[in-house]
C-alpha cells in the first residue's frame, strides 16, 4: 500500500484545509440564482459547477470580492476546452483559486500552474472505488471530491489508501449527512442544498 509524506507534509496539508476549508460546508454552484447567496454565506470556498466564458471571470471576480476560494470544475465550463491549455487559461485569465475535474491527467498540469487541484471520483461499485484510487495514487491531487455523498464510510478506507484528505458531496440534503461525512473523516462537504451552507457545526 502507498503511503503519504511524513510530517511536514501532513502539516502542509493542514495550513491548506484551514484556509481553503475553515468553513468545511461548500457552496456547489449550478446557477447563477445561488451566486449571490453564496456570496454572502459564512463559506470560505466556493465550487462552481457552471459557467461559460463570457462569464466566468466576472463570477469568479464577484465571489473573490466576497472573500471565497473559487475551485472551478473544469469538466462542466461552456466553450473552456479539457486540455493543458484550459487548465492555463484557468490560472492567468480567470484566476480561479483551483480545478475540479474527472481526468486525472490534468492533475499534474494544474500544480504545475499554480491551481489548487481537487480530482472527482465517482463512486458507483467496487470496481470504480478500485479504479478511483489507483487513478489518485497516480495522479496525486491535492484533494479528492468523492460522489455521491451518502457512503461516509468509504471516506476513511480512502484516506488510508491514498494519504490525500476527501471532500464529499452529491446528495447530501441535511444537516445528519453533513455531521456524519464530516464524523468519518471528510474535511469538507459539497452541497448545493442552499439550507446547509450557513449550518452552525459547533
Amino acid at each position: 500500500m502507498e503511503k503519504s509524506g511524513g510530517t511536514s507534509e501532513r502539516m502542509v496539508e493542514d495550513v491548506r484545509d484551514e484556509k481553503c476549508f475553515a468553513h468545511p460546508i461548500v457552496p456547489a454552484l449550478r446557477s447563477e440564482e445561488q451566486l449571490q447567496r453564496a456570496a454572502e454565506s459564512v463559506a470560505t470556498s466556493v465550487f462552481l459547477l457552471y459557467g461559460d466564458l463570457m462569464n466566468l471571470k466576472n463570477v469568479v471576480k464577484y465571489l473573490h470580492d466576497h472573500g471565497k476560494q473559487v475551485f472551478v470544475h473544469l469538466d462542466l465550463i461552456k466553450g473552456l476546452g479539457k486540455d493543458e491549455s484550459a487548465v492555463e487559461y484557468l490560472k492567468a485569465q480567470i484566476l480561479a483559486d483551483g480545478m475540479i475535474t474527472t481526468k486525472g491527467n490534468l492533475i499534474t498540469v494544474a500544480k504545475k500552474v499554480g491551481l489548487v487541484p481537487i480530482q472527482r471520483v465517482f463512486l458507483l461499485d467496487s470496481q470504480s472505488l478500485a479504479t478511483g484510487i489507483a487513478q489518485i495514487r497516480t495522479h496525486r491531487p491535492d484533494y479528492i471530491e468523492v460522489l455521491p455523498g451518502l457512503i461516509p464510510d468509504l471516506i476513511q478506507q480512502i484516506v488510508q489508501e491514498t494519504g490525500i484528505p476527501v471532500i464529499t458531496g452529491g446528495l447530501v440534503k441535511t444537516p445528519q449527512q453533513v455531521l456524519e461525512a464530516l464524523r468519518k473523516g471528510a474535511v469538507a462537504v459539497s452541497t448545493s442544498e442552499e439550507s446547509l451552507w450557513n449550518l452552525k457545526l459547533s
